[in-house]
């Protein structure tokens, strides 16, 4: 993983800068390796594939938990199969509140 990181150098030339602007409309720089940004948004669509033909789509999971996995629209190519649901992620995204 490649990063770059402020040194000594560049947080004492911008410290006066960032006084000067006060509070920014968004999250802090990044200085110490923790960011105030919001976390980012998991994904809610899940991929499903046809095992057969390769044809894929995405739903949501609460149909895949109501109706199950989509069929594949080429005859006989039957259910497809889909990413795991787990649990864990369906209890996060309702603590996120939007």
């Amino acid at each position: 993983m490649r990063a770059t990181t402020p040194g000594e150098a560049f947080l004492a030339a911008i410290a006066p800068v960032l006084e000067a602007v006060g509070s920014l409309p968004h999250a802090r720089p990044d200085t110490d390796g923790e960011s105030t940004a919001p976390k980012k948004q998991k994904a809610r669509m899940l991929k499903c594939e046809c095992a057969t033909c390769g044809y894929t789509i995405r739903t949501a999971r609460k149909w895949l938990e109501q109706a199950g996995a989509p069929i594949c629209p080429i005859e006989d190519h039957g259910q497809m199969s889909h990413e795991p649901l787990d649990d864990d992620d369906s209890e996060d995204e309702g603590e996120e509140g939007g």
